[in-house]
């Protein structure tokens, strides 16, 4: 999926490990998320600063965006260095919340509002709590923990991403953007610093369609979309369970007037930051640990219906009887291909995804 609010992405090596005999990947927390951490102190300011050769640059800039020096003072005299606590990150927190799947690993399934899900959920709540941060949740289960600034009548910065994963999917997707801002704050609490602006983790609810068939359900009613509260209001699943029923059951009791309560005023937010994995090889192959996203995919798709003739095998002769509806479905699917490779675009993506061939026979 392609969620509306990446700005920072890792590289692809930090995928999970795949079944196939693919090389064993692991996910390398400080190189990318020092860049991170960086980001999160110049967007809330800081009122304490970190000590070392490298870190001296970066205290300058603090201080300069901040409007005031960055104090050494606190228990133990100054303040610890940024350091990640990469191994608590990965096999305490990335792999147990991988343990929550209803598929075995090294695959993770967590479907919207399934009881894997709403483990998941109490999980990342936990966490949330024991750094000391103001929990809540909004209707449809959007899952916010903030850390209150010094001066909280600013607009606060965000960080988040998602937990939910397709079928069969890998145990980063999202979760990298959740536990890595979770870690962010433990790390920035560890080393003294109190920052300006409260700073929030938001676990959005449904970013993948697996369930409804609607991507980044919980950031775009956040974001206002009308259409898509009333688009909910009708909204079932494969087993003809509507979205106010499965949200019911995962303990959120919705009533459809209660959607527009998840939207936000245009002013709660004085940004927005994503660590996401790369989800691609661009950053692997040219050797980079961490890139900054500049222009997010716009995907859309279609649904095309071919209807043929049928008729025997080898009674009905080529070219003029017979009417292959899978060989029309073949040429288009070249033709997408095509245009895409001739059209000059470095990073324009035509594919086709899904196709199902059915016969129909008459006697």
């Amino acid at each position: 999926s392609s969620p509306p609010h990446h700005t920072t992405a890792v590289p692809s090596r930090h995928l999970p490990p795949l079944p196939s005999g693919q090389r064993k990947q692991q996910l390398r927390a400080e190189p990318t998320m020092l860049p991170f951490l960086l980001s999160l102190l110049l967007l809330t300011g800081a009122a304490a600063g970190v000590q070392g050769h490298d870190d001296a640059a970066a205290r300058r800039t603090m201080e300069e965006f901040a409007g005031f020096p960055a104090s050494d003072d606190g228990e133990g005299g100054r303040a610890s260095p940024l350091r990640v606590d990469s191994e608590s990150l990965q096999r305490q927190q990335i792999d147990e919340l991988a343990s929550f799947s209803d598929s075995p690993a090294p695959s993770v399934t967590r479907v919207l509002y399934s009881d894997k899900d709403v483990q998941a959920r109490r999980y990342i709540k936990g966490i949330m709590k024991q750094l000391g941060l103001s929990v809540r949740e909004d209707a449809v289960g959007n899952i916010f923990g903030r850390w209150v600034g010094s001066e909280a009548e600013l607009g606060a910065v965000a960080t988040g991403s998602h937990v939910d994963a397709i079928p069969f999917s890998g145990k980063y997707d999202g979760v990298v953007g959740v536990l890595g801002a979770l870690e962010a704050i433990s790390v920035l609490q560890r080393s003294g610093f109190q920052p300006k602006r409260s700073l929030e983790v938001i676990m959005f609810t449904s970013e993948e369609p697996t369930r409804f068939g609607i991507s980044c359900l919980g950031s775009r009613l956040m974001a206002g979309s009308e259409e898509l509260v009333r688009s909910l209001k009708r909204t079932v699943d494969n087993h003809n369970v509507s979205f106010v029923d499965a949200a019911d059951s995962a303990g959120y009791k919705i009533h459809p007037d209660d959607l527009h309560n998840v939207f936000l005023n245009q002013d709660a937010y004085f940004a927005f930051i994503e660590l996401h994995i790369e989800q691609g090889p661009i950053l692997e192959k040219e050797g980079i640990p961490i890139g900054i996203v500049t222009a997010i995919a716009a995907p859309a798709s279609i649904k095309v219906e071919f209807e043929g003739n049928g008729g025997h095998a080898g009674a009905v002769l080529m070219p003029a009887s017979r009417n292959d509806a899978g060989l029309a479905a073949a040429e288009l699917a070249l033709a997408v291909e095509k245009y895409v490779l001739e059209s000059g675009s470095i990073d324009t993506v035509g594919t086709v995804g899904y196709s199902a061939a059915t016969s129909r026979s008459y006697q």
